[in-house]
């Protein structure tokens, strides 16, 4: 089967000329089916520059970059469109509307899905709710949630497309650590039974026990797994 990420000598630059200012260098990187990868280090280590390649929120400079099956080099702005209509995003801040209930925000995700009526959208929206633990909170609207809840919303509106892969930057930073644990156990537990993959970018130590692998950046690169296992014990 092939691995829904798989990077070889991916570049990227911000700038152009003298004044280019490299952030990825030679980046290599699998990921293969229903596997959880944390990626760690510094920050300004690229780990979100990365992140948002793959996602297709960027465009390729240079390296080749195979994503659920899209060649990401040379692909066009409708392909990446396409393609990040199949990936399921979830950051650090939930970004929900404050006007719409939570069954209304993940309802949202599948306004592009053709083939479906509203009503079967605010349908599977109630049961990826459901799904999270928050059945009886699908009327609440965002301030009526605590960050917790929040975060199990953005978590639910990301798997309710059904992708085929899911982006996490940071998605613990703003909780505390009860609900930071559950939100990302929960995470894994509900990508793991739709085979989904996950590359999540972290500095939240608390969480290194959901990984099948953790790997480590540091200047642009992807450090030895020996070196990201020193990295992410520190």
């Amino acid at each position: 089967m092939t691995a829904p990420i798989r990077l070889s000598g991916v570049t990227y630059a911000y700038g152009k000329g003298e004044l280019a200012r490299p952030v990825l260098r030679d980046v290599d990187l699998a990921v293969g089916p229903g596997e959880v990868v944390l990626l760690t280090g510094p920050s300004g280590s690229g780990k979100t520059t990365l992140l948002t390649l793959i996602g297709a929120l960027r465009a390729m400079q240079a390296g080749d970059a195979l994503v659920l099956g899209q060649q990401m080099a040379g692909a066009s702005e409708a392909q990446r469109v396409a393609l990040r209509r199949r990936i399921g995003f979830i950051f650090q801040q939930h970004n929900l509307l404050g006007f719409l209930t939570a069954r209304q925000n993940v309802a949202m995700a599948l306004e592009l899905h053709p083939g479906l009526s509203e009503r079967d959208r605010l349908t599977r929206a109630g049961e990826m709710l459901a799904a999270v633990g928050l059945a009886d909170k699908t009327e609440s609207r965002p301030d009526q949630l605590s960050g917790g809840q929040r975060q199990r919303v953005a978590v639910a509106r990301a798997l309710a497309g059904r992708p085929g892969l899911i982006l996490a930057d940071e998605p613990t930073a703003a909780l505390d650590r009860q609900s930071g644990g559950d939100v990302v156990r929960l995470l894994r537990e509900l990508a793991r039974r739709q085979g989904v993959p996950i590359l999540m970018v972290t500095h939240d130590p608390r969480i290194l026990d959901i990984a099948d692998r953790i790997v480590a950046m540091e200047d642009g690169r992807i450090l030895p797994a020996n070196e990201a296992k020193s990295v992410s014990a520190a």
